[in-house]
Order: C-alpha cells, then sequence, then structure tokens
C-alpha cells in the first residue's frame, strides 16, 4: 500500500511520504557471500527497510530539503517568487530538487554543478528551467564555490538567495519534522538504527534526531567510501560514489550523533547496485548500493538478530547510466541488433495480432458514443 489517495494543489505537495521497502534478498546474498567468515551467521540477517526516494517528484531524497529551505526562507521573508534567484552549489540531486519546487512556486535558479558529476543531472535541473554552470573538476569543490560567490555578486543581495544546503538548519529540519516521523509512523515504532551515508548530513542527521528522541537507544551508522573517510581522519581524494562524501564534513553532519562509520569500497557499491536491480527490482544510484551493503554488513552480525536497520535509497538508476555503474548496460543497449523474423513461420494455437482500423470497426458494427466526435 502506498501514502493516503488525495489530490495535490501543486507538485510540491507531492514531496515526501515515500515507501519504505523491505529488502528480501541482498542482505541474505552478502552473507552468503562471507559464509566463510565466523562473524557471519546466515540465514538470519536483522531486516532491512529501505526508504524509497526516487518516488519523490524530482527524483531523489533533495527534493526535501528543497521545499523546506525554500519555504523556511519565505515564511522568514528572505524570498519571494518573481523577485529573487536561487544559487547553489549542487552534485546534481539538490538542484533538480530546486528546479521542481521553484518551477511551482516562480523563481529563476542558477545551479553550480562540478564536472564530474553525470549529464543526466544537468540535463535534468536544465529540463526544469535551471540555468547550469559546470566548474572544472582540476579546481575541485573550490572552484564551484568561488563561481558561486562570483554569480551572487553579480546579481546582487536583493535579486539572489543562496541556501547553503551544507550548513542550512532546514536541510535537517526537512528530515525531522518529515522523514524521521514517516519511518517511525511505517515501522509501527519498532525501529533500531539507520545505516546510510552523508552527503550535506541532513538526512542522516535529522532521521537519527528524531528516531532518538523517540528511541533512546536509536544507532546511527554512517557510510563512508573506503577511498576516502574525513571521520577516520583521511585527507580529502577522489573516490566513485557520487553524491556521498564531499571532500570536507559539513555543519549538517552531526558527528556527535554518530555511533559507528563503514567504509564501503566503491566496487561493492556498484555491485550492489546491479545487484538490487537485478534481484529485487530496484533500479537505483551509487550510493543507494552503499547504504545497502552497508546495511547488509551491520545486519549479518549475529549480536542484531531480530532488530530492524532502515536504510535510504536516494535516487534512481536513470541519472548514472553515463556512469561506471551502468555504462556497460548502456552500451550494451545502444549495440543491441535488430531482431528479424521469418514471414512464413506459423506458431499452432497462436492468433496473430489484430490490426484495426476506423474503417473495419465500422465495418464491424461498432456502436460510437451519442455525439463522438474528433477536434
Amino acid at each position: 500500500m502506498g501514502p493516503p489517495a488525495r489530490i495535490d494543489d501543486n507538485i510540491v505537495e507531492a514531496i515526501g511520504q515515500s515507501n519504505l521497502v523491505r529488502l528480501n534478498k541482498i542482505p541474505l546474498l552478502l552473507a552468503a557471500k562471507n559464509e566463510n567468515d565466523d562473524t557471519i551467521t546466515p540465514p538470519t540477517p536483522a531486516e532491512v527497510v529501505a526508504k524509497i526516494e526516487f518516488t519523490n517528484p524530482g527524483g531523489s531524497v533533495k527534493d526535501r530539503i528543497a521545499r523546506e529551505m525554500i519555504e523556511d526562507a519565505e515564511r522568514n521573508g528572505e524570498i519571494k517568487p518573481g523577485v529573487h534567484t536561487i544559487v547553489d552549489v549542487t552534485s546534481g540531486n539538490t538542484g533538480i530538487g530546486y528546479g521542481v519546487v521553484a518551477a511551482s512556486k516562480g523563481y529563476d535558479v542558477i545551479q553550480i554543478i562540478p564536472e564530474p558529476y553525470s549529464v543526466e543531472r544537468r540535463a535534468l535541473m536544465m529540463a526544469l528551467g535551471v540555468k547550469v554552470l559546470v566548474s572544472n573538476k582540476k579546481d575541485g569543490m573550490d572552484g564551484a564555490c568561488k563561481i558561486h560567490r562570483e554569480v551572487m555578486q553579480k546579481l546582487g543581495p536583493d535579486k539572489s538567495w543562496a541556501p547553503r544546503q551544507f550548513d542550512n538548519p532546514g536541510n535537517i529540519k526537512a528530515h525531522f519534522e518529515h522523514t524521521g516521523p514517516e519511518i517511525w509512523e511505517q515501522c509501527g515504532g519498532k525501529v533500531d538504527a539507520i545505516v546510510a551515508a552523508y552527503g550535506t548530513g541532513g538526512t542522516l542527521s535529522g532521521i537519527t534526531s528524531y528516531l532518538r528522541s523517540k528511541n533512546p537507544n536509536f544507532k546511527c551508522i554512517a557510510v563512508e567510501p573506503m577511498e576516502q573517510s574525513l571521520l577516520n581522519g583521511d585527507k580529502p581524494g577522489p573516490h566513485g560514489i557520487q553524491g556521498i562524501s564531499p571532500p570536507f564534513l559539513p555543519t549538517n553532519v552531526r558527528i556527535e550523533e554518530i555511533d559507528e562509520v563503514i567504509r564501503c569500497p566503491t566496487s561493492e557499491a556498484m555491485k550492489t547496485a546491479r545487484a538490487l536491480a537485478k534481484e529485487e527490482g530496484f533500479a537505483v544510484g551509487i550510493s543507494a548500493g552503499a547504504n545497502a551493503w552497508a546495511a547488509s554488513q551491520v545486519a549479518n552480525r549475529p549480536e542484531w538478530k531480530g532488530k530492524r536497520i532502515v536504510t535510504i535509497f536516494p535516487s534512481a538508476a536513470e541519472r548514472y547510466m553515463s556512469t561506471e555503474l551502468y555504462e556497460s548496460v548502456r552500451d550494451e543497449a545502444t549495440n543491441l541488433p535488430l531482431s528479424t523474423f521469418n514471414p512464413g513461420t506459423v506458431i499452432e494455437g497462436q492468433s496473430k495480432f489484430e490490426m484495426h482500423s476506423l474503417a473495419s470497426h465500422k465495418e464491424a458494427g461498432t456502436v460510437f458514443r451519442p455525439g463522438f466526435k474528433v477536434l
């Protein structure tokens, strides 16, 4: 069953109320893969449930924070439609979220996206009317931030607004007031931990704060790329899991709330993302693969038997077709040969497709609705 049936007044009202879905195969598959490890006790892992955030209108969890930050600013009198342009640095998904909300409310949007992120994200933003500026990958996040400052200066304070998603309290608020309560209600009050990566930190921090207010024993387990674990004291460096772990610790990452960190190799994130599609029907992005892999590691610890772990599937597969995650599938699909048929083939007991025309309907005596016409 999905969320309650209703007619929303606009696309912004359709944000949130995503489904929570049990993972039935992946935790067991990952346990079987490690069956020689005496810390693994298949087939009795903890239950893993995933919040399916790619069902939001813009296709990701970031729709939630885009709505919250913009509506907070409206309530505070900071911005007005048709007056202020929304300017931010994004890896893509938040920029798409801004585009969804802004199109409905009447704002212009300019987003700066660093070069390595997928072209699909750029295209989706542009389809929503967002002006996209691409920063050079050699300049890193610092280069994107410098372009951001220049755009803000050019527009002036009376015409521009920077949400600053990495430290905007509305980011955490969106998940404390909405996502967290949704999970609590969907779980009937039985949920023991969240295992999830952080980007800006809002999802992990907001959900943890709310669920820990309901269950003081609730655990928060953060996921970072093996190649760059800032919470382990690593220096910033490149990694292959788009959308998580920027090269700094955002203000919205509440380190004091985190109980443990699991480092996920990029290769495992990609393999798990592909397995989620083929084994369970979740066509997801790279970070969802990292989350599912890490959640399964926790679920297969003997001491977690009987507990329920929630994780997040932030976005869907479509915006990763140009990346390493799905490039082989894309190339294979592009080069599929045309299938042919033998005109003389007759298959016993199978009739051919009926192909009708308006004339054939009239000949067959089809009775049309009174007043039927084509305008």
